[in-house]
């Protein structure tokens, strides 16, 4: 029971810490971080002193400071950061990948990211425009590029989006996501919840965070992510995702194979964009 609630508070922390510093790449574009189970359950910490913090990034403040040889709770990762707990102390928050290994072993394990690499990184926090199709990138199959087939359930925008989205995956070598049918309710719901409650964010006040409503609405996964934007048209909200190195991330995922679509009318933005990700 105490392991459950442990677990809770550091994946509570560490996701709703994230998404305040997901925003900053584009001002109506927001990625979440992508949440991963590891194989592994304890972990040693490599570095001479370690901060952990209180979310995935080097800009939330220090919670505490572990030293080489001491021993976490590894529970999942977002990004490049684990979410840990230090049981001697009672020490929870992030803490960069690259300082723990698996205890006995001499590297540490965690789930590949895509071998497909997107446009050389542009600095934060305002990207620089970037070729969606690297130099290296293998050429799409002809069934990836031929004319896409309109999915039943889709309005005109949320096609046109994913359309444009396949374009880009196919582009980089990558197989067309598909539409997941209960996905694609929770994606629309979520952008009808933010244009209602007039609010920005990957954290719900009605559902929570993208993880915590996918499993709401039962949807399994292995891995997960979100793009939201608020823009004028869907060529608009696609571009800025692909200018921004976190939403071009989910967008380029080869974890991922479904996604969900909802596109509302926005009086704020024009229109309202969500976009779910999953990999089952």
């Amino acid at each position: 029971m105490k392991r459950k609630i442990v677990l809770l508070v550091v994946l509570a922390l560490v996701l709703t810490g994230g998404t305040g510093l997901l925003g900053l790449g584009f001002q109506n574009a927001s990625a979440a971080t992508t949440f991963q189970k590891v194989n592994f359950v304890t972990g040693v910490v490599t570095a001479d002193s370690l901060n952990v913090r209180q979310g995935p990034s080097t800009k939330f403040p220090v919670v505490c400071v572990l030293k080489k040889g001491q021993t976490v709770n590894v529970f999942g990762k977002l990004g490049d950061w684990y979410a840990v707990y230090e049981p001697a102390s009672g020490c929870v928050g992030a803490v960069s990948s690259k300082y723990i290994k698996q205890q006995g072993t001499t590297t540490g394990t965690t789930t590949k990211k895509p071998t497909k690499t997107s446009a050389p990184k542009a600095p934060a926090p305002t990207p620089a425009k970037a070729s969606p199709a690297p130099a290296t990138a293998a050429k799409a199959s002809p069934t990836a590029q031929a004319p896409a087939t309109p999915v039943t359930g889709l309005n005109a925008d949320e096609q046109l989006t994913l359309e444009l989205i396949n374009k880009e995956r196919a582009k980089a070598g990558l197989e067309p996501l598909k539409i997941d049918a209960e996905l694609q309710k929770v994606a629309r719901l979520k952008a009808k919840d933010m244009v209602e409650k007039n609010y920005f964010s990957h954290q719900s006040p009605t559902y929570g965070s993208p993880f915590d409503m996918m499993r709401q609405f039962n949807i399994s996964f292995r891995t997960a992510g979100e793009n939201i934007a608020g823009n004028r048209t869907v060529e608009g909200a696609v571009q800025a995702w692909m200018n921004s190195e976190g939403h071009r991330k989910n967008i380029l995922n080869a974890n991922f194979n479904y996604t969900g679509i909802g596109v509302v009318e926005s009086p704020q933005y024009g229109k309202m964009f969500v976009q779910m990700f999953i990999g089952k």
